[in-house]
């Protein structure tokens, strides 16, 4: 993992955690004046406040945990390590299994002359030296 990576990945944790510490401040705070709306003295304005205490801390809270498992599935996803790709390959008609014979010099070739370069099959031949480009012709 690059430092860049990590030192982005430790302010975003350090954030979220700040963010989830003022949003429980927020809860408290917002609790507390719904319940002091309620008191004989108190003012109906204060129901009001603590409401929209108690909805940013839940966005917070929301916020911070959502952060938490993106960072989590993140990491699962890097410690995974890389994918593997598997091509299969679908031939049409009837086939037949024929010697692969060298263009240049008619030398029998193994499965070991024939490599896949960029999604193109290539050749090349031990005996001769010779490398091409296998090309599937159309077959109307």
């Amino acid at each position: 993992m690059s430092e860049t990576k990590a030192v982005g990945r430790t302010i975003g944790t350090v954030l979220a955690a700040l963010g989830g510490i003022f949003g429980c401040l927020l809860m408290g705070f917002g609790v507390v004046f719904v319940f002091a709306s309620s008191d004989p003295t108190g003012d109906s304005g204060w129901l009001t406040i603590g409401a929209g205490m108690i909805i940013a801390a839940l966005v917070l809270f929301g916020l911070a945990i959502g952060y938490f498992a993106y960072l989590r599935a993140r990491s699962k996803r890097e410690a995974a390590g890389p994918q593997e790709i598997i091509q299969k390959i679908d031939l049409s008609g009837e086939i037949a299994l024929e010697k692969l014979k060298c263009r240049n010099c008619s030398g029998e070739l193994t499965s070991d002359s024939v490599t896949v370069q960029q999604g193109a099959v290539f050749v090349s031949c031990p005996y001769c030296g010779t490398s091409y480009q296998i090309v599937e012709e159309p077959k109307w």
